[in-house]
């Protein structure tokens, strides 16, 4: 493998990849790595900086960061009209991915999505499956959900977009009434 590209939602999950994917064999260090940071999702603007910020600290000088615009819309546009806006979500940023990846000739992609905690790995699997048939790319399987403990960087504590901000929030609010 020689190039892979990576759509990154934060630098924890960052770092879990890495580390399967070179514990794996299926990246070392010959191994083009560029870290595709398109998540329309994230909500706040704030929020979004502080997960971009936070990967940026964490890349090393040879792994190339791809950040798209900030398009907020694209996300929204992606649920509208959705009963489950997480597949609607899941669904842009990864035709995002695959549409990248071939515009640059990138045959390896992958997601950070399939180590997060917060995500449904199936359902990502599934959507990603139909976009690798699609786009005729080699979609590399993650299978891990370890939690690393990386310190020194921010580290959320949500998926990262509006609804899921606030259902956090109202949990906490439950939580401390008891």
């Amino acid at each position: 493998m020689e190039k892979i590209l990576i759509h990154t939602c934060c630098a924890d999950c960052f770092l879990n990849t890495i580390d399967y994917l070179e514990n794996e064999g299926i990246i070392n260090n010959q191994t083009e790595i560029t870290s595709f940071f398109y998540n329309p999702n994230i909500h706040p603007r704030s929020e979004y900086i502080e997960r971009l910020n936070a990967l940026k600290k964490i890349l090393s000088k040879d792994i190339k960061l791809v950040v798209p615009d900030y398009r907020p819309t694209d996300y929204f546009k992606s649920i509208e009209g959705k009963k489950e806006r997480c597949i609607g979500c899941w669904k842009v940023r990864l035709k995002g991915l695959f549409e990248y990846a071939r515009d640059n000739n990138i045959s390896n992609v992958t997601s950070t999505l399939l180590v997060s905690l917060y995500q449904e790995r199936t359902r990502i699997m599934s959507i990603a499956e139909g976009l690798n048939r699609e786009y005729g790319l080699n979609f590399v399987n993650i299978d891990s959900k370890h939690n690393c403990k990386h310190k020194g960087f921010y580290k959320q504590n949500f998926c990262g977009c509006c609804y899921s901000l606030v259902e956090k929030m109202t949990e906490k609010e439950i939580n401390t009434r008891r």
